[in-house]
């Protein structure tokens, strides 16, 4: 359900693997993927499906389907999910692959004859064309436990994509969260990712920001996990290192091509609505509703919108905003 980056990946992979996939897209996406389907990765990978390889449809061709990988924008859940409860079996279950948090309180509100499973994409996926995606980095995606979860980790297991199931899928969406914190700067830099954590001053920002979000977490006792195998309270450290060793430990990290963008910059330049609210927004909610503040991430915020109403990135230099951030702190 929702054919965008991370829908047409993760359901290409498994696709390409033999696994009977399902696409419920729609306009120009549905028309293009109808055609054929292009997947590559950071490795070399590439494999161009045709079209007897999958179904795509709208809603209402997931009616049969036991297993709904949910992938749309935050600020389509609740429209995605009304038009799929039409649709969809009462024992199918529903996998939230989505940015943010609260989309499975959501989703389970919505879709209440339904399991809803949280799961999570730590990893970056660019869409090259509406037929097109490219994965430019490496990492497994993540799902929660259930019957569900394990035949699909059964399914990924014979391809090549990595798909692991966890248990507390909860703390590590917060975890997620954190690094999703950099979705907007990435708008605000108009560069390349790896190219931006080049910048210190994009860095510091970020370590800024994360540090928002980590206090506001100690200050309601939400636990969090890592989404990827650095501890979350490492994080900002290691943002915060002189460039020359911030790419030696963080090699792992940043092994990504040259491609990788943020799905936010993937919004801006397509004129999606921005995740925004739904990233730094919710460090901002959650800070003031503990009596505390997130200038930073607010600061964030601001100048997204200010990206998306001029439709194009601002390409602020790193040092610019670490004094508009720092600003903001006093």
């Amino acid at each position: 359900m929702g054919a965008g980056a991370i829908g047409l990946y993760v359901g290409g992979m498994l696709a390409e693997a033999g696994a009977q996939v399902v696409f419920a897209a729609r306009g120009r996406t549905r028309d293009s993927v109808a055609r054929g389907l292009s997947l590559s990765r950071y490795d070399g990978f590439k494999a161009a499906l045709k079209p007897e390889r999958y179904e795509v449809g709208g809603v209402d061709s997931l009616g049969n389907c036991d297993v709904v990988l949910f992938c749309t924008k935050s600020g389509d859940t609740e429209a995605a999910a009304l038009d799929l409860a039409r649709a969809l079996e009462a024992d199918a279950t529903v996998i939230s692959l989505q940015n943010g948090v609260g989309n499975v309180e959501m989703l389970k509100r919505l879709l209440p004859h339904n399991q809803v499973v949280a799961g999570t994409v730590p990893f970056n996926v660019v869409r090259l064309s509406p037929n097109a995606v490219h994965c430019s980095m490496e990492g497994p995606v993540l799902v929660g436990p259930s019957d569900a979860s394990a035949r699909l980790a059964a399914l990924a297991a014979g391809s090549r994509l990595k798909l692991q199931t966890h248990d507390n899928l909860d703390a590590m969406q917060w975890g997620k969260l954190l690094l999703n914190l950099n979705n907007g700067l990435n708008v605000i830099s108009g560069l390349p990712l790896r190219r931006q954590f080049e910048d210190p001053g994009y860095r510091k920002v970020l370590a800024m920001a994360m540090e928002e979000l980590l206090a506001a977490l100690d200050a309601t006792g939400i636990r969090v996990i890592g989404a990827t195998r650095t501890s979350p309270r490492l994080i900002p450290k290691v943002l915060r290192l002189p460039t020359w060793l911030f790419r030696i430990v963080a090699r792992q990290q940043l092994r990504m091509d040259e491609t990788a963008r943020s799905s936010s910059w993937d919004d801006l330049k397509a004129g999606r609505e921005p995740e925004t609210r739904f990233l730094n927004g919710a460090v901002c909610s959650l800070a003031e509703a503990h009596g505390r503040s997130a200038p930073v991430n607010e600061l964030i915020c601001r100048l997204v919108a200010e990206a998306f109403a001029a439709k194009a990135s601002p390409e602020m230099p790193g040092n610019e905003l670490l004094a508009l951030a720092r600003k903001a702190v006093v």
